[in-house]
């Protein structure tokens, strides 16, 4: 068959603008055989706005490939280029040689090929232009394929990204010359609707996994016998990369809520959808090498020299870089919302409940009208002694650096089972508050402040200023629980001698026996002189000795002028984040609160409702009975998860 010089009037039998690109009736890389198919593309730029800016590359093709790459070129408008009208270097490897680049007539649409949806405009000159095309050359409609349906081995193309089968449908609809087809041979693209998730996320998974046997729903394609044949080892291994990778990119597909079961204690709507956007953004790099190596494993087999292959191992390794980077990420969340279908997951749920009830609270008595951002923080359980938050917005190692998109609070196993010293959640929350508040730069300003006008020399006053964050933590903690707070605080900081007195230089964690005078300060000025006066005793009783302490002997020394400082400093002061208010005037906790947290936990050891009281007071509730043994501990830590779990 000479080459197609009709190609132009045969388009312009659409309703659609045809621009003849100069020299198109002579361009091509030899002349056609015949014209069997018509192989839909997409030109995968990155210009998300220019109506054709491939139209140069489709011309002369690239580095890797020579041109011209199809025959036409849609823009984004609907414009159709007619670029070639000889043998096209578009299809590449593919399953059956009547679909190969002598046999097939190669359009490429202008697209990002990572967009879900297409102007409408150019879908519909698409279909046009294949319907004008099939009624020319007498063919049927379902010889109208994708790319990723002919490519040899399947998926190793995706191009175009949108369903074939609803395409050739609507291909049909415009009626024609030629008969309706029969239901087309080739595959679908697009998955069959996957039956409801089932309890186990794992299972529900797999029919979205392009290798699942219940996947493909159509008649598969009769491959001829010389198709079935071994190939080459070299195309063959070239092929498999990019399908490689392609497929692990889409196995780390989007999260769904339902994935992780119908109780109360699975992630929110919110808290998957922040996922899904992080993971999306680590997507658009992966889409575009994966693209690049697509072709550059086709260049290699089309002509295997020392550059084109080197180039194809170097875009492998590049993506399998990138893949594995998006995949720590994915892993990171599968577990964190796996959990929520363990056997924890209710009390991670519980958890969940108290560190809103936090944000609640401050929130909506600040001095500024100021919604609570979204989503609240998630809380996970990881082994270990110490719990640790993880703040908005902050890059995170194990995130690859990107930014943290929702606050993360870890918890320990073993304060998971004594609910009684989870006090250290409302500690872990104050963190995140501090950051939500933009009270970061001026909580350190003001302790500093404070201090010199205190008279507290200078190199101790920078040791008090380094402090400031975990500071803030105990305070804050300490106006949202009260006294449950100080006795969980001493769980946590009591230890031997040696650690209790130990200061470490540069350390952003207070020297420990310094942290629970600070706290009594406090409690003393909410309205409890004599439990915190109960709670120094103690303390010092614990640790009598403080001179042997390795703290700088002038820290020590000026402690009893600082701390009343440092708590002004924190507490008193009134800062515009939050609205020109002191945190004792945003949080509120009074001697009544105290006496509804003690009915609560009478109550508790009873297994009946505590009433309406905060969430966060179910802590001191289940401490108060432990603490006057209402109950056995065992008793208190199920029935405090069950009152949350009611809530």
């Amino acid at each position: 068959m000479p080459y197609l010089t009709d190609l132009a009037g045969v388009a312009r039998k659409t309703s659609l603008e045809v621009i003849e690109v100069p020299g198109w009736q002579t361009r091509g890389r030899g002349e056609m055989s015949d014209v069997r198919a018509v192989v839909c593309h997409h030109t995968a730029t990155l210009n998300r706005t220019a109506d054709m800016p491939s139209l140069d590359t489709l011309i002369n093709g690239r580095p890797d490939l020579s041109g011209p790459l199809s025959h036409f070129g849609l823009s984004r408008s609907g414009k159709v280029y007619v670029i070639a009208a000889g043998r096209c270097n578009h299809a590449g490897t593919v399953r059956d040689p009547s679909w190969g680049n002598s046999h097939s007539i190669g359009i490429e649409a202008e697209a990002t090929g990572t967009d879900a949806t297409w102007p409408e405009v150019q879908v519909e000159a698409f279909a046009q232009l294949c319907r004008v095309l099939i009624d020319h050359f007498g063919l049927s409609t379902n010889v109208v394929l994708g790319h990723k349906e002919v490519a040899d081995p399947p998926g190793r193309k995706i191009d175009p990204n949108f369903d074939m089968a609803a395409f050739r449908t609507r291909i049909a609809a415009l009626g024609g010359t030629t008969p309706p087809p029969p239901a087309p041979t080739t595959p679908p693209t697009t998955p069959a609707p996957s039956a409801p998730a089932p309890t186990s996320s794992w299972l529900s998974w797999l029919p979205s996994l392009p290798w699942f046997e219940g996947e493909a729903t159509a008649t598969p394609i009769a491959r001829p016998a010389a198709a079935r044949g071994r190939r080459d080892v070299l195309p063959a291994y070239l092929s498999g990369q990019a399908l490689n990778v392609r497929r692990h990119v889409t196995a780390l597909r989007d999260f769904r809520r339902d994935e992780f079961g119908g109780q109360p204690a699975r992630p929110s709507e919110g808290h998957v959808q922040a996922v899904n956007a992080l993971l999306a953004t680590l997507r658009g790099p992966l889409t575009t090498i994966v693209e690049r190596l697509d072709r550059a494993a086709d260049a290699a087999q089309t002509q295997p020299s020392p550059h084109r292959v080197g180039l194809a191992l170097d875009l492998k390794t590049q993506a399998h870089d990138l893949v594995r980077a998006t995949e720590r990420v994915w892993d990171f969340y599968f577990e964190l919302f796996g959990q929520r279908q363990s056997a924890f997951g209710e009390w991670l749920d519980a958890c969940d409940r108290i560190t809103l009830d936090c944000y609640q609270h401050v929130f909506m008595h600040l001095g500024n009208e100021r919604s609570i951002p979204a989503p609240p923080p998630f809380c996970y359980m990881r082994t270990g002694f110490s719990p640790a938050t993880f703040r908005r917005g902050i890059p995170l190692r194990r995130l690859g650096r990107q930014l943290n998109p929702f606050p993360l609070v870890q918890l320990p196993y073993h304060r998971l089972v004594n609910p009684w010293t989870i006090g250290a959640i409302l500690h872990e929350v104050s963190h995140n508050l501090q950051n939500e508040l933009q009270l970061e730069q001026a909580v350190p300003a003001s302790i500093e402040r404070r201090l010199r006008a205190a008279g507290v020399p200078a190199p101790i006053v920078a040791i008090w200023v380094r402090w400031n964050r975990e500071i803030f933590g105990d305070m804050v903690g300490c106006l949202l629980g009260g006294e449950a707070f100080v006795a969980s605080l001493m769980d946590v900081i009591g230890r031997a001698p040696a650690q209790s007195f130990g200061y470490t230089p540069r350390s952003v964690h207070p020297t420990p026996y310094l942290r629970t005078f600070l706290s009594c300060e406090l409690l003393r000025r909410m309205g409890f002189p004599e439990r915190a006066a109960e709670f120094s005793r103690a303390w010092t009783q614990l640790y009598p000795a403080p001179r042997e302490s390795t703290m700088p002997p002038k820290l020590l020394a000026t402690a009893r002028t600082a701390i009343p400082a440092v708590v002004d400093a924190v507490c008193e002061t009134r800062f515009k984040g939050l609205g020109n208010k002191s945190l004792r005037e945003v949080i509120f906790f009074e001697p009544r609160h105290q006496a509804m947290i003690d009915e609560a936990g009478a109550r508790l050891a009873k297994g009946v409702d505590p009433g309406v009281v905060p969430e966060r007071f179910l802590i001191g509730a289940v401490r108060s009975a432990l603490d006057q043994h209402r109950a056995a501990p065992d008793l208190l830590m199920r029935n405090f998860y069950i009152q949350l779990a009611r809530r």
